[in-house]
C-alpha cells in the first residue's frame, strides 16, 4: 500500500515538474522567442536615432530625408 502511495507521489511530482517546464517554455516563445526587435521595431528605432541626429544638427535636411527613405523601403 505505501508502495503505491510513494509512486503516486513520484507520478505527480513528475506532472508538476513538466507543466512548470511546460509553462516556462510558452512564456519564454510569447517574448519573442529570441529576445529581438521585429522588423517594425527595428524601423521605429531607425527612425528615431535619425530623428535624433537631425536634432542634435549632426546631419542636413537633405541627408536626413534620404536615410529616412532608405529605412522605410
Amino acid at each position: 500500500m505505501m508502495m503505491i502511495a510513494f509512486v503516486g507521489l513520484l507520478l505527480f511530482g513528475g506532472i508538476l515538474v513538466a507543466l512548470l517546464i511546460g509553462g516556462g517554455g510558452a512564456f519564454l516563445m510569447k517574448r519573442g522567442g529570441n529576445g529581438g526587435p521585429s522588423r517594425g521595431e527595428q524601423e521605429a528605432t531607425a527612425r528615431q536615432a535619425l530623428d535624433r541626429r537631425l536634432a542634435r544638427g549632426e546631419i542636413d535636411q537633405e541627408q536626413y530625408e534620404r536615410i529616412r527613405r532608405q529605412i522605410e523601403s
